[in-house]
């Protein structure tokens, strides 16, 4: 009548084993399909590095701003921008126009309020060759000089398109 410990603990057993089984089954195909997901994402999406042509000491540099963009839809990009050694920004670029574009900057790890560190501008993009541009744009630091003004600096990009 009694069934023994051994014989409760194997049947314990067996249905904990089960349970262990289906959900390790169930996170495979859950791990899978994020990964199926995110698999498709990266490859029907459009990306773009982005850098500025800056002077330095009488000479032309184009690795001081380096910047990789994410197509999120046909209007806006969004990315992540690396100026100088280890000063990160996160862009923004809104498409006004055929190859018109405003641009947003944002200084993760600058000093100040949140408008300081903020750089707002327009530009736009000439297309080259195949996907490679030339891209004159017009940038203003929200942060104020000492005469109480915003200054503005014309600046010249190139970008390629993936």
């Amino acid at each position: 009548m009694h069934k023994s410990i051994r014989e409760r603990n194997s049947i314990f057993s067996y249905f904990q084993l089960t349970r262990i089984l289906t959900k390790t089954i169930i996170m495979n195909k859950l791990f899978l399909t994020m990964l199926l997901a995110l698999g498709t994402t990266i490859a029907s999406a459009q990306f773009s590095v982005i850098t500025t042509v800056t002077e330095v000491e009488d000479e032309y540099n184009l690795t001081d701003k380096l910047a990789l963009g994410y197509d999120v839809n046909e209007k806006l990009m969004l990315g992540i921008a690396m100026d100088g050694d280890d000063k990160y920004e996160v862009i923004g670029r809104y498409s006004l126009a055929p190859n018109c574009w405003a641009y947003g900057s944002y200084d993760t790890e600058g000093e100040g309020e949140f408008v300081d560190r903020l750089d707002l501008g327009v530009g736009y993009s000439f297309n080259v060759w195949n996907k490679f541009y030339i891209e004159p744009n017009y940038t203003v630091s929200m942060e104020k000089n000492d005469e109480d003004e915003y200054e503005g600096k014309l600046n010249l990009g190139l970008s390629y398109k993936f």
